[in-house]
């Protein structure tokens, strides 16, 4: 699925979750699209265990062992999911879980115990990849709703 229909489809599943459309529309969808035309692919495939939990990767600083951040891989192949070196899960099984870009995006707004997710653009490249944070993403989603409340406030038109 593109990243249009991808973005209509959270549009359209809004209200199921007590968001309205015109919420999502139009202060929700714009950060979403410009986060993930940073990307490089649609979908990606995230590692889940057998009981459908994301697996969290903790990645600690050299220099500062106390600096840690807890960030989830996404990977553009279920291949290169199931082979990224990670000694730290060696002992549970792993499955990779496609899921649209929009959809991961949209779930980082609620995320609370995760950092970053590192998104993979190319296959077997780790070191090429893109890390989203959490945090800026939903900064951004709440400035956004800010200014759509804000312009609503001031009795301008929603278009």
């Amino acid at each position: 699925m593109n990243l249009e229909a991808q973005l209509a489809h959270l549009v359209a599943e809004a209200p199921k979750y007590g968001v309205p459309s015109i919420i999502m529309e139009k202060g929700v969808i714009p950060v979403i699209s410009a986060f993930a035309q940073q990307l490089g692919h649609t979908e990606y495939y995230l590692r889940q265990t057998t009981d459908n939990n994301l697996v969290l990767t903790i990645l600690a600083n050299e220099k500062h062992p106390e600096l840690e951040k807890k960030v989830i891989y996404a990977f553009p192949t279920a291949e290169d999911a199931t082979q990224f070196p990670d000694n730290k899960t060696s002992k549970l099984e792993i499955v990779p879980q496609a899921f649209p870009v929009s959809q991961i995006l949209f779930q980082m707004f609620t995320m609370k115990e995760v950092d970053s997710i590192i998104f993979i653009d190319n296959p077997q490249q780790y070191q090429q990849s893109k890390e989203i944070y959490c945090h800026k993403l939903q900064a951004a989603i709440r400035q956004s709703l800010t200014n759509l409340v804000n312009a609503v406030t001031n009795n301008s038109r929603i278009v």
